[in-house]
């Protein structure tokens, strides 16, 4: 299944990526796409608790534009969680990951895998009636045991 969903990007942003992009041969979604998976890789310095999501600083109006995105159900759902988890919104995650490590798409940025998420999991469990939800970011070498016969 795929997603529509739209990214607020600062026009300078947006120039890095594209230039990025024709310099790779790329289109510009995929060096988004291996800019997201590539901050997720920063989630111990990166979670944060109990704060707010934090936004883009302001600027004119004319310096942002909003960009259409598809992204399939498992790119949603994980830049959703990047957002819940880093507290920052998409777009402030994006140009985050665009400012720090797109010099560094050089050497990863071959990959031309289009399942960039496929070990990305989450389950739902029931615990005494309690629903917990675990998210796994990656696949662990020994995978826990459920609690329940409920699981999605």
């Amino acid at each position: 299944m795929l997603i529509e969903t739209t990214m607020y990007v600062h026009k300078s942003i947006l120039n890095m990526l594209d230039e990025r992009a024709e310099t790779d041969g790329r289109t510009r979604i995929f060096i988004i796409k291996l800019l997201m998976q590539r901050v997720m890789q920063d989630n111990q310095q990166m979670i944060k608790i109990n704060s707010r999501i934090k936004y883009q600083g302001r600027d004119e109006k004319d310096n942002w534009q909003r960009i259409h995105v598809v992204l399939n159900e498992y790119e949603y759902e994980y830049y959703l969680d990047l957002r819940k988890f880093f507290k920052m919104s998409v777009s402030f995650i994006l140009a985050y990951a665009a400012i720090k490590y797109l010099d560094e798409l050089l050497d990863w940025g071959n990959n031309t895998d289009n399942y960039l998420y496929r070990n990305y999991i989450f389950i739902k469990e029931s615990i005494d009636g309690t629903v917990c939800w675990k998210t796994y970011w990656g696949i662990p070498l020994k995978l826990p045991v459920l609690q329940s016969s409920q699981q999605t």
